[in-house]
């Protein structure tokens, strides 16, 4: 078993090409996308040793899974499933004013009956961190279960995302997550999912509130385009990534977390650990896809342009 494990649920993302719409488009373009699977590929390419933990169906397309992330080098600790099916979403991507439109095929779900005792062996051997998200807790009761019951087992740290606020927007949903906000040691949060929790203004004022709320030991506040802010032991570092040309930003929050998680194990500072993390956002960003397929000389070379414009 590798440094990180993340925990949860990959799906299929099918999207229509060239902004067609979802009822009259003749294909689809097919990827492996998860909160978890996707920061695990970040930790990957930048020298990590990831391995993800899931249930998936036992058919061609729950092994399209485990064939994406050995392609980049994420051991994939799996329970399959000979009943459950695969998780789907279909989406189709324009401008203003139409935007994004989501349609999510995911019950029965082979990830949302995953059970304690259904983790891989390989899974249960302690890593140095463990990871998962909100969005894959609030699948099924089950599912967080097990989560939060590997959370509250571990002596090592253990990282919550938490990127869009629909997924503690109803009583089941948030308390689905609560036990897992209370077992986290650090917390990965967009803005809008920490507005869903705490209702400062200020973003300084937004991380000290949460780390004091839910006795974390760091919170890491991303700030879409503006970059990221870390809070560790009371002090606060910001990071504002280098200008980009955008086409993609499906991959980006989770880059930021797998980018912080693996130089955070690597031994960095917080701070530092945040520049890398906030490289890798900006780096998803010109990707075309949910994974982010970064690769590390780039995210270097973006961490020493972000320093040399005092972007830090």
């Amino acid at each position: 078993m590798g440094d990180l494990l993340a925990i949860g649920a990959s799906i299929l993302e099918l999207t229509s090409p060239e902004s067609r719409r979802l009822e009259t488009a003749p294909r689809f373009d097919v990827a492996v996308t998860g909160p978890e699977s996707n920061a695990a590929v970040a930790a990957s390419r930048l020298g990590g040793d990831p391995a993800w933990a899931s249930k998936l169906p036992d058919t061609p397309l729950g092994r399209r899974v485990t064939g994406t992330l050995g392609r980049h080098e994420v051991e994939a600790a799996v329970c399959w499933s000979e009943t459950d099916r695969m998780g789907l979403t279909f989406s189709e991507r324009a401008g203003a004013p139409r935007g994004e439109t989501t349609v999510h095929d995911r019950a029965g779900a082979a990830v949302a009956s995953l059970t304690p005792d259904e983790l891989p062996v390989s899974a249960t051997s302690e890593p140095s961190t463990t990871y998962t998200s909100g969005a894959s807790a609030a699948l099924s009761e089950t599912l967080s279960e097990t989560v939060t019951t590997v959370f509250e087992a571990s002596t090592e740290t253990t990282a919550l995302s938490l990127s869009r606020p629909r997924v503690i927007d109803s009583p089941a949903a948030l308390a689905a997550v609560e036990p897992l906000l209370s077992a986290a040691d650090v917390l990965f949060t967009t803005e809008a999912g920490a507005a869903a929790l705490d209702d400062r203004a200020s973003a300084t004022e937004l991380v000290h509130a949460l780390a004091a709320a839910h006795d974390f030991e760091t919170v890491v506040l991303a700030r879409d385009a503006r970059g990221a802010l870390v809070w560790h032991e009371k002090s606060v570092h910001e990071h504002t990534p280098p200008a980009t040309e955008p086409i993609d930003d499906r991959g980006a929050f989770d880059a930021l977390c797998g980018g912080f998680l693996a130089q955070r194990l690597a031994g960095d500072a917080p701070d530092s650990a945040l520049a890398t993390g906030v490289a890798c956002s900006a780096l998803a960003r010109t990707i075309s896809g949910p994974i982010p397929v970064i690769d590390r000389t780039d995210v270097e070379r973006c961490v020493d342009s972000m320093e040399s414009s005092g972007m830090g």
